[in-house]
């Protein structure tokens, strides 16, 4: 399978080979035809012909939003075949073209495209929600999260202003990386990163002796074989540790492995896979299950050495991502090869251990919440005894 997140950052070569394909077709050449939606604005779907051809699906009512409609797109493909799982890459191609040309927001989904035997009709099933399962799971029982609710906002109103405000940052960081998972994976990986740095630079300590910078031992080599003198070593060192990104990167990633609780690498994760079923008005959620629970990462509780490196690979992607547009968390790695990332300074020959969307997100949600216990007050004020709102009893009725 082509490494398209490793080849292919910032997605310029695929989008040159899909044209190139198209341009180049021999005479006789049957092309690959593909299917995605669009969820754009507009009170009725679009239809056209094109490079791109669109059909209207239906009206999208999103809570919060303007008028929104569902189109489908279809386009042809000749030459090699794309990963077919590829889904996040293809989408965002489509999506942030579509929207630099339209200027309006059109947001191509990740889908898998099936049908049934014997029926005309294709179905779109969803499948990066399996990214990080646990945000797209049935809610618990209404009770457990008030309780917890409580607690939180109790913890988080009685810290001093400045630890409030990073632990804030963060809690809004963590959603938006949730709310972009299903939707652009590496920026929510980005988030995710930024989350963490919140807390790293309010909470955790930048690195001041050279000892404790983990590079410091390559460093040395190169100053042995430069055969520098003790003071340009010295005036090396010094300037190198002044450097601000190492202090960010450093103290991001030692933050991260240092605070994570003991076992957080063991603990036991369960995924849930909803049901669907298909029928003429397309595919339908029905109730799913949870799979047997597995050590969350087993492989960073067995070489801790990994975790913090993992983290200094997640931090790399975020700022490839956020200075050079650098698409290196994709979809299929995420699902298929989450451990392995390819060191390109060494030609690629080499392997990083890097962590998935779901292991981050869940590490930034860990480190929130245990601020939250180490620095906050449980229930400063008596929440559990103000506040209460007693919803009414459900009713077949519309209110009068």
């Amino acid at each position: 399978m082509t490494r398209l997140d490793e080849t292919d950052p910032t997605g310029a070569s695929r989008l040159k080979a899909w044209v190139d394909g198209l341009r180049d077709a021999a005479p006789g050449v049957p092309p690959t035809s593909h299917l995605l939606r669009m969820i754009h604005p507009g009170v009725r779907p679009i239809l056209g012909n094109g490079l791109v051809a669109v059909e209207p699906q239906s009206l999208l009512h999103i809570p919060g939003e303007d008028a929104s409609a569902v189109s489908l797109l279809r386009y042809l493909t000749v030459g090699p075949e794309q990963p077919t799982l590829d889904l996040h890459g293809q989408a965002a191609m489509l999506g942030a073209l579509l929207t630099l040309v339209a200027d309006r927001r059109c947001q191509v989904a990740p889908e898998v495209f099936a049908k049934v035997e014997d029926q005309d009709h294709h179905f779109a099933i969803p499948v990066t929600g399996q990214v990080d399962s646990t945000l797209g799971a049935p809610m618990p029982a209404w009770e457990e999260i008030d309780s917890r609710f409580r607690e939180v906002i109790a913890r988080l109103t009685s810290l001093p202003d400045d630890d409030m405000a990073a632990v804030s940052a963060a809690i809004h960081m963590h959603y938006c990386a949730t709310l972009l998972i299903t939707r652009d994976l590496a920026g929510a990986y980005a988030l995710t990163v930024g989350g963490i740095e919140c807390l790293a630079q309010r909470f955790g300590n930048p690195p001041s002796d050279w000892q404790d910078w983990d590079k410091a031992a390559g460093w040395e080599k190169f100053i042995a074989q430069q055969q520098l003198s003790d003071q340009q070593a010295q005036a090396l060192r010094s300037r190198l540790m002044k450097d601000q990104h190492i202090k960010l990167a450093e103290t991001f990633a030692t933050y991260a492995t240092t605070r994570l609780p003991n076992g957080f690498w063991t603990q036991p994760v369960r995924s849930y896979l909803w049901g669907i079923r298909a029928d003429p008005a397309g595919a339908q959620p029905v109730e799913g299950s949870w799979s047997e629970p597995v050590p969350r990462g087993p492989e960073f509780a067995e070489d801790s050495s990994k975790v913090k490196a993992a983290f200094k690979m997640a931090y790399q992607s975020r700022s490839g991502f956020l200075h050079a547009g650098k698409r290196d968390v994709s979809f299929v790695r995420d699902a298929f090869n989450p451990m392995l990332l390819a060191d390109e300074r060494d030609g690629g020959s080499r392997e990083k251990p890097r962590m998935t969307m779901a292991q981050l997100r869940a590490a930034l949600r860990s480190l929130i919440l245990m601020e939250l216990v180490k620095r906050g007050d449980p229930d400063p004020k008596g929440l559990d005894e103000t506040g209460y709102i007693t919803m009414p009893e459900a009713s077949d009725s519309p209110p009068a």
